[in-house]
């Protein structure tokens, strides 16, 4: 039976001005009794169309407590922005009782919904955090292009294509909804980066030209990104989102045409802040930014964006007109090379003179000024002062690199050479210089004609060195094959040059035994375990990659990931006398879980079915973990559906 206060159309109007109604006057048990009759809950996170706001907004706006938990347990989104002020739900809600319901909420239900997002995090060692940041990125300090076009292609065919896709169908409100064509423009400019090895520019244009991408941008940002690094939060999230993120940040720290957009200086940054924003900024405290911080060198600009003149316009609680929003003006001082840059002649919106702040830079708050109390009468209610945090680690690395550009750079000579005599000395060095750098280039440039010829005439038909896939990017995997995770999902280092199989198919599997027999990890600590591993093989032993083909670990949520290394095709380095003739698996955690057996029988079956592995293949164990080789043997001896040379009588053949 239909409640008596809605229609049978759940589109309809009137059952959604009803509700709000309702909402609005704290009706607990008429509301109750209407919400079992909705057919379609979204109706709940319908924006009321006189008034801007879901029914979520106005019982947070009123302070109904109650009706604010019934609405969250059926549904009721907080993602969603009212269309007047431009404000959550959470950031309407002005009593503490319904803002801890919300985070209550957030921690029980971990999804999209964002309830709050962090976008500052305040504290004492923050430079810790920057400088922990940083180390984990300092893979990318060795900019070249084939490595960017690598990332960018994951960029491009993850985040945009699959990530950003999913979401445009799960977005309520109209102001942050994502069209596929925007992820279409936004893509052709990442494609064009690619094309035209130009990341910066076109990162700055794809950023600049939609309110859409910078926003949903800056959001993951904030949402994930710290938390990976955090060793003392239990991380749960997407990796590969996360490892997208890394990459569209790193690929702006570390651009080699970033020198030139540097700023350091006064900047200022006009924004409507709420009373949560504005408990963040305490005197003295240090704040970092999880995300891209939008300023501008224009001081009328960013008035402009703060919301100039308008505080009597903006949200006022309805008991006692206490103010909800405020129009805030902050000006931060650039200390450092590494923390802005000047972006006006590479936005879209030059106009805007915008100065763009790079995520994880650390302010110290240096005044602040309430003139909504001391001066009501003023244009902006909050001014805020904010002084970069100098990292006496990142000034030095930033030293020795100027010196060191200094001392290469022929030109800057031109400027310091004040003698006229030391100056005919200094040009006739400096021809010399060009003669002898012209002579080495023409010898380097015979000696290149000569291997070239060497490599492609006199060794054509040579296949011992790979030249295929040089973005590393595996063709399709066949129909029941499992999810095999690929490099960039672990961050893997670049590799160095790769040899070929000797003997393609394969007809040997060696198995290894990488931890404990009974390792608890969850996948960050899988992800660091292979990345650590690769640093010590790269880094102690000298090998160009980490020595396996593929890892499986086992986690403790028992979820079993296949992650490559290698991959099928090259050559290891984890089996003496095998290397060149056998595909090395790593099992990392509890390899006598059945989940983790399955996993391994599912990638040999795979390699089987790809003309990888032969069907009749022998398996190997390493002498120094012979305990996993023989519970392998003796687990699949009677396996019908696995079949390998060493099977019925497990015959041991070990390698070292």
């Amino acid at each position: 039976m239909l409640s008596p206060l809605l229609s049978s159309d759940d589109n309809d109007d009137s059952n959604i001005n009803s509700l709000y109604h309702l909402c609005k006057e704290n009706e607990i048990e008429k509301i109750q009794k209407i919400l079992p009759f909705i057919r379609n809950t979204s109706i709940i996170n319908k924006i009321h169309t006189s008034t801007g706001s879901t029914c979520l907004h106005v019982a947070c706006y009123y302070g109904h407590r109650d009706v604010v938990q019934i609405l969250l347990e059926y549904g009721a989104l907080n993602s969603i922005r009212n269309l007047r002020h431009d404000l959550t739900p959470y950031e309407e809600a002005y009593t503490d009782e319904i803002k801890k319901l919300f985070l209550e909420y957030q921690n029980l239900f971990s999804n999209n919904d964002y309830n709050c997002i962090e976008w500052s995090m305040v504290g004492n060692d923050l430079l810790g955090k920057r400088r922990e940041f940083h180390r984990a990125i300092d893979l990318y300090k060795t900019y070249n292009n084939h490595l960017v076009s690598k990332l960018l292609a994951e960029v491009i065919h993850y985040y945009l294509k699959e990530y950003l896709t999913n979401q445009c169908n799960n977005i309520n409100n109209s102001k942050d909804k994502i069209t596929s064509k925007q992820i279409e423009v936004i893509e052709a400019y990442f494609k064009e980066a690619i094309e035209k090895q130009d990341y910066l520019t076109y990162f700055i244009k794809a950023y600049t030209l939609t309110d859409f991408f910078y926003k949903v941008l800056n959001k993951h940002l904030a949402l994930y990104v710290l938390d990976y690094f955090d060793k003392t939060k239990d991380f749960s999230s997407n990796y590969r989102l996360v490892n997208c993120l890394i990459h569209i940040v790193t690929l702006i720290i570390y651009n080699p045409n970033l020198p030139k957009y540097r700023y350091k200086g006064i900047c200022y940054r006009g924004m409507r802040i709420t009373k949560n924003d504005l408990d963040q900024y305490k005197l003295n405290q240090h704040i970092l930014n999880r995300a891209f911080l939008s300023a501008s060198i224009d001081h009328e600009v960013a008035k402009m964006f703060a919301g100039d003149g308008q505080q009597s316009k903006m949200r006022h609680t309805p008991n006692d007109d206490s103010i909800l929003q405020y129009s805030c003006l902050c000006q931060y001082l650039i200390k450092q090379n590494s923390t802005a840059i000047n972006i006006e002649s590479l936005s879209t919106r030059p106009d805007e003179k915008e100065i763009l702040i790079i995520p994880f830079s650390v302010f110290k708050v240096t005044s602040i000024k309430r003139n909504y109390l001391d001066n009501p009468t003023a244009s902006i209610s909050i001014e805020i002062e904010l002084e970069e945090c100098e990292d006496p680690i990142d000034n030095k690395n930033e030293s020795e690199s100027n010196n060191t550009s200094r001392q290469s750079s022929f030109s800057s000579a031109d400027d310091d050479i004040k003698n006229v005599e030391e100056y005919e000395k200094y040009k006739q060095r400096k021809c010399l210089l060009y003669s002898i750098i012209g002579l080495l280039v023409s010898a380097i440039l015979l000696v290149l004609s000569f291997t070239v010829i060497f490599i492609f005439v006199i060794k054509k038909g040579s296949t011992k060195h790979s030249t295929t896939l040089p973005l590393d990017v595996d063709s399709p995997l066949p129909p029941g094959c499992p999810n095999i995770l690929n490099r960039s999902s672990w961050n893997a280092r670049p590799y160095g040059i790769r040899n070929n199989l000797t003997t393609y198919p394969v007809k040997h599997i060696v198995v290894h035994e990488l931890a404990g027999l009974n390792s608890t990890i969850d996948q960050r600590d899988c992800i660091k375990y292979i990345k650590e591993y690769q640093n010590y093989e790269m880094d102690n032993r000298s090998y160009v990659d980490i020595g396996y083909h593929f890892l499986i670990c086992h986690d403790n949520d028992d979820q079993q990931k296949i992650y490559t290394g290698r991959g099928w095709k090259y050559m290891g380095a984890h089996c003496i006398a095998y290397n060149q003739r056998s595909l090395g698996i790593g099992v990392i955690g509890n390899y006598t879980n059945k989940k983790s057996l399955d996993t391994f029988k599912s990638l040999i079956q795979c390699g089987i079915t790809k003309n990888d592995i032969i069907k009749n293949f022998t398996l190997v164990g390493h002498k120094h973990t012979p305990e996993i080789y023989r519970y392998y043997l003796k687990y699949f001896q009677n396996d019908t559906d696995l079949r390998y040379d060493n099977q019925a009588n497990r015959t041991e053949v070990f390698c070292q």
